[in-house]
């Protein structure tokens, strides 16, 4: 390829076909929708308005202004639901002066009531016309009507411009789940405004709508609104083409040499397509061909719909050739020099954009992305060459004044070059070291050396210390930071000259430093004689008989005897000393213990004289009624002899417990009481025992057990004479039949019984079986009297019976009424009709009528019979045969 021709021709025409491609798809109007509400945009410009739920409103509008001193027209197609007597509401065609998306009243306001100035083509497919549905006038059948400025009354001239006719010119009802073509057609040099449903012509208005309607404005825009409310249906709206909008279906598009694209011009209602030109078309005749022309290509696509509808389309498919971007190369550059930005047009005219962003850290390789997509990307790497930094060997530091040898002026890397400033050995200085020209990407380092003066070491003073104190080890390291050792060895028995030599390489001088020690003088204090165990000890005097202060040490303890320690105070030079106090032990007298006595006993009077010979006196006086402690205190002068008690008890008495005896019935069997009680206390009873009345006993201790006497008292229960009453208080053949008994005479503590049941203190039982003799007996609580009885007896009727053929319940009967030879039973089916009357004395219904076996079912019956006072009655349920 000739590099001087890409460079001149390329650019002009990769110019002129990006203009092209970039630019084409703005030079046709586009279809531009905003949904509302509850619509939902199903793609392809097709919405639902909405969906088959109660109270729903939904609109989608466009910003596409319409002229209506131009001709145009709108071809689209409408579903309604498939809900007839039920669905409901409709949907409307709306045209208005402002895109704005808007939603009118819903139900019977098919989303377009209140909009205004506005008009609307009404799709309507209930019948609002009854008073609680608004009187609108509307016809019985789905009706097309043209409606001004949002008011959907039929009933209003103003309003009604034209119609409400039948919508379908086959059918009255539109709600079928079909799609149903709608044409709306204007023709603006005769004012005349046609509706098309299902390709016939079902409405026509003649009308000034730009003057009168939107007051001679030039842009009115359109869209479409639906609404449920009580009733519901799915409504949709699908487009086929708008004759103001350029390609509603096509949009320009592109392809690269020698590709091929399939263009889908398919609309809802299309029967039939044809392309023009057929170069470069798979089929002229399908909606949907493969498009592989060999240069750009406008394509024309004309559209027949089912209605006889003619669309054409235009469609502009340009071909790009493939080329390849061209760019002068970059020189390396070192890292963290200025980096220009990359050009985003090649040499040859192509644009497009790098990746990644610029690095001049790092050697990097960098895409270029054309914008025209067929164009090859391509690569462009620009080297980062790392920065190189002379290496040094470190100097280390000198004294001032010690000479300085010449700082090398090649690196230890091999970077060739010079230093400065001069060199300086009495202040610390940094030398920068500049390479030569032509050493690459070597940078300017640095070097210090660092110059330390002569000073002299620091120390802080140490304080005199007392011969013998801790002395600690001097620094090593003087305040100003200077190491070295000390000599001679500490001693901290003598005051010492100790010298300081600086460790070398330390810029310093030697040092002094002296530390006195001070002789150690000796407390002296009197003597304490012996101290009694337990005697009150004077406090030790805390300055000494020569004038040392201190502290002494333990705390004084008057029961043993013990070394006390005096320690002088800090800022003394002193020695401490010790002095012991003897403390001499007590002596205890020494007595015989002295039991417990009861309340009153006599008592000797207590020993003058112990066990072990110390002599003294008692206090308080003998008290033989309450327990007392007794101190006895020695006479004096018996050395260290200290007081002691002892403790003489009196008991309190002792209550006797016996066993509760319970209470007896009248004339029962009285036992012997126990004479010893359960603490085993012994006596005797009074008075005697009796069987007949209630008595209370005392027990009365024997004597020498510190008791006293306790009383038991036996309570003897008359016996009772019972009487029995029982009641059946439920009714006859009852499903629960229940009792109660009645008791008379007694305490009112009563057990009661039914047949050979448990004992229980209710009076009244239920579920109580039918057709049997029951018995009830009561007693005391007490077992204190006669077990009264009375018998009683529960009416019931069997619930089912199974006459088929064998043995078992094949006759139906009342058998609890067999002993009433009156008792008399109708038996019905479920109708009423009387099947046949029995006596309870007999085997009963056998399950036929007229000698034909009744079927299985419930059958109906009422009983005549006596109560227990000779009364008349009657009962009726129901019973089952079961075949």
């Amino acid at each position: 390829m000739n590099q001087s021709r890409d460079k001149i021709v390329y650019p002009i025409y990769l110019l002129s076909i990006l203009c092209f491609f970039f630019g084409a798809n703005k030079l046709n109007g586009q279809l531009n929708a905003v949904i509302a509400g509850d619509a939902i945009d199903q793609g392809d410009n097709c919405y639902t308005i909405t969906q088959d739920v109660l109270n729903q409103s939904g609109g989608v509008w466009y910003d596409n202004a319409i002229d209506f001193d131009e001709d145009f027209s709108i071809l689209y197609q409408n579903n309604f639901g498939s809900k007839d007597s039920n669905g409901a509401d409709g949907m409307a065609l709306v045209f208005k002066s402002t895109p704005a998306p808007e939603i009118g009243n819903s139900g019977g306001g098919l989303g377009y009531q209140g909009i205004s100035p506005s008009l609307t083509v009404e799709f309507d497919t209930y019948q609002n016309n009854i008073p609680a549905e608004g009187l609108l006038a509307d016809p019985f059948f789905d009706h097309i009507a043209i409606m001004a400025n949002g008011n959907p009354d039929h009933n209003n001239p103003a309003s009604n411009l034209a119609g409400p006719v039948q919508a379908s010119p086959f059918s009255q009802n539109i709600e079928d789940g079909a799609n149903h073509e709608i044409k709306i057609e204007w023709i603006a040099s005769i004012t005349t405004f046609n509706v098309y449903f299902d390709c016939e012509l079902r409405l026509t208005l003649v009308f000034d709508i730009k003057n009168n309607i939107f007051f001679g404005d030039d842009s009115v825009f359109f869209g479409f609104v639906g609404s449920t409310g009580g009733l519901s249906n799915v409504h949709e709206v699908c487009f086929n083409s708008i004759s103001f909008v350029d390609n509603l279906q096509l949009q320009d598009d592109f392809i690269c040499e020698g590709s091929s694209i399939i263009i889908d011009a398919t609309i809802p209602s299309g029967v039939s397509y044809t392309w023009l030109p057929v170069e470069g078309v798979s089929n002229p005749n399908s909606p949907n061909p493969t498009l592989s022309p060999t240069v750009t290509t406008t394509y024309t696509v004309t559209i027949a719909d089912v209605c006889g509808n003619i669309t054409e389309e235009e469609f502009t498919l340009s071909v790009l050739p493939f080329l390849d971007p061209i760019f002068d190369p970059i020189a390396p550059i070192c890292s963290g020099d200025a980096l220009s930005p990359l050009p985003t047009t090649a040499i040859n005219g192509i644009t497009g954009t790098w990746s990644p962003t610029l690095n001049n850290n790092a050697t990097t390789t960098y895409t270029f992305t054309p914008d025209n997509p067929c164009v090859t990307q391509t690569t462009l790497e620009i080297q980062v060459i790392p920065l190189q930094f002379p290496e040094f060997d470190a100097i280390s530091p000198i004294c001032a004044g010690e000479t300085l040898a010449p700082l090398p002026t090649t690196s230890n890397d091999g970077v060739n070059g010079t230093w400065s400033p001069a060199l300086n050995n009495l202040v610390t200085t940094s030398y920068t070291f500049t390479p030569d020209i032509g050493q690459g990407c070597a940078q300017e380092v640095t070097l210090e050396i660092e110059v330390n003066p002569i000073i002299d070491p620091i120390f802080d003073a140490v304080e005199s210390i007392c011969q013998g104190d801790t002395l600690q080890a001097l620094p090593v390291t003087s305040n100003n930071g200077i190491s070295g050792a000390w000599s001679p060895a500490i001693n901290n028995t003598v005051s010492t000259t100790y010298t300081f030599t600086p460790s070398a390489g330390e810029c310093a001088n030697s040092a002094t430093l002296f530390i006195e020690v001070v002789p150690n003088e000796i407390p002296l204090f009197d003597v304490i004689p012996p101290t009694c165990e337990g005697e009150i000890l004077e406090a030790l005097p805390t300055t000494s008989l020569n004038g040392l202060t201190g502290t002494w040490s333990p705390v004084l303890d008057n029961t043993q005897t013990t070394t006390y320690t005096f320690t002088p105070s800090g800022d003394q030079c002193a020695s401490a000393v010790d002095i012991t106090i003897e403390i001499l032990p007590n002596e205890i007298p020494e007595f015989d213990a002295f039991g417990p006595i009861c309340p009153g006993q006599f008592i000797d009077e207590l020993p003058t004289t112990s066990n072990n010979g110390y002599t003294g006196t008692w206090l308080p006086e003998i008290n033989n009624f309450e327990t007392t402690t007794y101190t006895f205190t020695p006479n004096p002068g018996q050395g260290c002899v200290v007081p002691t008690t002892t403790e003489i008890i009196v008991t309190d008495p002792i209550i006797p417990v016996f066993d509760e005896p319970g209470s007896i019935c009248n004339g029962d069997t009285l036992d012997d009481l126990p004479v010893m009680s359960l603490d085993g206390i012994i006596g005797t009873w009074s008075p005697e025992l009796s069987n007949t009345e209630t008595t209370t006993y005392t027990f009365t201790p024997d004597p020498n057990q510190c008791a006293i006497e306790t009383t038991l008292t036996i309570e003897v229960i008359p016996i009772s004479e019972l009487a029995l009453e029982v009641e059946v208080i439920s009714e006859p053949f009852a499903q629960n039949q229940s009792v109660v008994a009645t008791v008379i005479g007694g305490a009112g503590n009563y057990q009661y019984r039914l047949d050979d049941g448990s004992w229980q203190e209710q009076n009244s039982f239920n579920n109580v079986n039918g057709c049997e003799e029951h018995v009830i007996r009561v007693r005391e609580a007490s077992g204190c009297s006669n077990v009264a009885l009375e018998e009683f007896r529960i009416l019931k009727f069997p619930k089912f019976f199974t006459p088929n053929g064998d043995e078992f319940n094949p006759f139906w009967n009342i058998d609890c009424l067999n002993d009433q030879p009156g008792a008399e039973v109708s038996i019905f089916d479920r109708y009423g009709k009387l099947l046949k009357v029995i006596s309870t004395q007999g085997l009963g219904w056998d399950g036929t009528f007229n000698g034909r076996p009744m079927p299985t079912n419930d059958y109906w019956f009422r009983v005549e019979y006596l109560l227990a006072d000779g009364s008349q009655t009657s009962f009726s349920s129901h019973f089952t045969l079961k075949r």
